[in-house]
């Protein structure tokens, strides 16, 4: 990330944010599981780490997508330009391009929303102990999010208009919308763990 090269870039560290928050998630159901005095939660706590560590994965997986995506729009730019079919096969490449950029972090975000709500069944119903883990997970995925949208936003103005471009607008502030409350009842469940 702290080279020269913009790949891997935010994209790729929205994702990875992602991946730390849901990786939170599923530490506190683990260590919720087995544990005295949680057995009422084993069953749902073991689902929860494995939901989580499946995000997880996926999350990990979108680091390296998001590379490839956006190393995708440099290898368009490179086209040739010479004659107008090039200059046509060019600006087609790069607006395929751009839509795929476009869409990866867009999908980094829906899954950092499903890491945030993990985080926040792990603050409410997990290991006290590991309450403000679960709070950690809750903002790492927020961050991952925020970020997320933050590379879709910056890709929007080289994608052609169309459905794809509303569809996308409009789904990022839903995104953002839709994680402001399990954030907020999150680190609410960790304040009232840590009072008492």
């Amino acid at each position: 990330v702290s080279s020269n090269s913009p790949a891997p870039g935010g994209g790729s560290v929205a994702a990875l944010a992602g991946s730390l928050g849901a990786a939170l998630a599923a530490m506190v159901a683990n260590l919720t599981v087995g544990k005295a005095g949680y057995e009422s939660a084993w069953a749902s706590a073991s689902t929860l780490a494995e939901r989580a560590q499946a995000l997880k994965s996926a999350l990990l997986a979108a680091v390296d997508d998001d590379t490839k995506a956006f190393d995708d729009v440099l290898a368009a730019m490179r086209l040739p330009k010479a004659t107008d079919a090039e200059k046509s096969a060019r600006s087609d490449a790069i607006a395929i391009a751009y839509e795929k950029a476009t869409s990866v972090p867009l999908a980094t975000a829906r899954l950092c929303l499903q890491a945030i709500k993990l985080a926040e069944e792990a603050a409410v119903t997990g290991n006290r102990n590991s309450a403000s883990d679960a709070g950690v997970g809750a903002l790492v995925a927020k961050a991952g999010l925020e970020a997320a949208v933050l590379n879709v936003r910056i890709n929007l103005p080289s994608v052609r208009e169309g459905a794809f471009k509303v569809a996308t607008v409009a789904e990022i502030a839903d995104l953002q919308a839709k994680s402001a409350a399990p954030v907020a009842r999150t680190l609410a469940a960790v304040q009232n763990t840590l009072k008492s």
